[in-house]
């Protein structure tokens, strides 16, 4: 892909932008988003371009980032989500062998950590 602006090979960014409902892709360069930024700098108008692109000068890149790409506190949330899905998939299968006892329990389960979910916000 080449850069939107000095159509050079090396493209280190696409920028997605929605224009009247058409959304436009927009690839650029480390060299044109380093000036971009300058103009966006020298204009006053950093925050904007911040908001805008999401991109500002020693950002990290989330693909890079390994872990910390999610923060903490998602973590909780995922798990017990995750825990949530199982026990519906153990359910299914508990009531469609007819294991009455089991899927009352898990019906039981999955109340309370859908309680937990739903408070927490997570």
């Amino acid at each position: 892909m080449r850069c939107q602006f000095c159509n050079k090979e090396r493209v280190d960014r696409v920028f997605y932008i929605n224009w009247m409902g058409t959304v436009y892709q927009v690839p650029v360069c480390a060299d044109c988003l380093q000036k971009m930024w300058n103009q966006a700098a020298a204009s006053g108008k950093t925050e904007e371009f911040k908001n805008y692109t999401g991109w500002w000068p020693g950002k990290r890149d989330p693909r890079h980032m390994g872990d910390r790409a999610f923060p903490e506190t998602a973590v909780p949330g995922l798990i017990k989500r995750r825990k949530l899905a199982a026990l519906k998939i153990r359910l299914t299968e508990a009531a469609e062998t007819e294991n009455y006892e089991e899927a009352a329990k898990l019906r039981d389960d999955i109340a309370v950590i859908e309680k937990e979910v739903c408070t927490h916000g997570n």
